[in-house]
């Protein structure tokens, strides 16, 4: 769990998401909304490397709530079109996909980029 939150605080910048999982009926408001604008922002950060139709799709799945199907065609479309993200960024969609009580292995298709220690 210390992974999974660490992995949404940073990308969220201070979302956390405590004791509650998606889908729990005891979530508060609070944790919903910061959930619900994760969501939202999700598309944002990759939309250099998706198609324009594509970005649009996702950014409407996650605004509508279906944030399951959000970051399943975020990985789709990043693993189609071959575009490569760091090792944090795929750690941060796999924990995306836990706190959606989604296989965190989803995520494991994605192309990582070679850091540049390891080119020279």
């Amino acid at each position: 769990m210390a992974v999974l939150t660490e992995g949404l605080v940073h990308l969220v910048g201070g979302w956390r998401t405590g004791r509650h999982q998606y889908g729990d009926a005891t979530r508060t408001r609070n944790e919903h909304r910061e959930l619900a604008g994760t969501m939202r922002r999700l598309p944002s950060r990759y939309a250099d490397r998706l198609p324009p139709r594509a970005l649009e799709r996702i950014t409407a799945a996650a605004a509508a709530g279906q944030w399951e199907k959000a970051v399943e065609q975020l990985i789709a479309a990043l693993c189609s079109g071959a575009e490569r993200v760091t090792p944090q960024e795929r750690d941060q969609l796999r924990a995306v996909l836990q706190a959606l009580n989604l296989p965190g292995e989803r995520a494991d298709p994605l192309i990582l980029r070679r850091s540049r220690a390891s080119t020279t």
